[in-house]
């Protein structure tokens, strides 16, 4: 049965408040380690529902709606929706909570935020870190839109027609349903101005490979095999050359939405690297 979910907000300074989404198994038979869930650019904490609810009973987990994104709040700053900022945030969630022994559990923005937080797991606040499970990552290294599809991404969100098409035609591969549709809409909507225009603006284009590639912590990475965004082909040049223990596993008939396409998938996949960190 999946645990009950308590919804706190944690204070990171004087314009950025962090929503948290945690949940605590009723029964465990033994320590386990926490699963830290981050989103990808334009959802928020409850688009790991389908994911959470099933590994709940056994796991504590704590899925975090990045500033500007869900619930959180940020800065009317736009230069403060970095790569860098957000793991910031998520590091200061992590030391709040007392956080000692977790698993990264990141989406695609949310992936490379991982991987900067995993590189910096020599620091006193993430060095519980015990394993990542990247989902459809955005690479380490750099990557620049041409101009026009820039332009583009940056104001994909800003109407419900627009943001519909995107659910609907780039971001998944398969018929989701019209309410998960609109659950993605409705957080692609409700990020502010600063946090939707920063990913295709800058954050994309930020080098965290320095260090990535100083992780040695066991790395699952998923992949889906029509993924528009997140290529396999790019994921296995850009993402599993920068880790010493990665393995990849590639999920069929799924797009980029791989936590609301095929959940179960990334249950399975999850649940194993948790039985091997045993």
């Amino acid at each position: 049965m999946a645990a009950a979910t308590k919804i706190q907000s944690i204070t990171i300074d004087s314009e950025t408040i962090i929503n948290v989404a945690t949940t605590t198994p009723v029964a465990s038979r033994q320590e386990q380690p926490t699963l830290v869930f981050l989103h990808f650019w334009g959802g928020s904490s409850r688009t790991w529902s389908q994911v959470i609810g099933p590994l709940s009973s056994q796991y504590p987990t704590v899925a975090i709606d990045f500033r500007g994104w869900g619930s959180s709040v940020g800065p009317s700053d736009p230069q403060a929706y970095s790569i860098k900022c957000l793991a910031k945030d998520v590091t200061a969630v992590i030391g709040h909570l007392g956080l000692s022994d977790f698993v990264l559990v990141g989406h695609s923005m949310g992936a490379k935020v991982a991987q900067a937080i995993a590189g910096g797991a020599s620091s006193k606040l993430t060095e519980g870190i015990r394993g990542m499970a990247l989902i459809a990552p955005a690479p380490p290294s750099p990557f620049t839109l041409p101009e026009g599809m820039r332009e583009q991404q940056i104001h994909a969100y800003e109407h419900a027609e627009s943001a519909e098409f995107v659910a609907k035609n780039v971001l998944t591969a398969s018929d989701i349903g019209e309410s998960a549709v609109q659950a993605l809409v409705q957080d692609m909507l409700r990020g502010n101005e600063w946090a939707r225009a920063a990913w295709p603006a800058y954050a994309m284009a930020e080098d965290v490979c320095a260090p990535s590639k100083r992780s040695h912590v066991p790395c699952t990475v998923i992949a889906a095999d029509e993924d528009v965004i997140e290529p396999v082909e790019r994921i296995q040049k850009e993402v599993l050359p920068r880790f010493q223990n990665a393995a990849l596993v590639v999920v069929k008939n799924s797009g980029h939405m791989i936590p609301i396409e095929a959940p179960m998938a990334i249950v399975e996949h999850i649940t194993q690297l948790l039985t091997s960190l045993r």
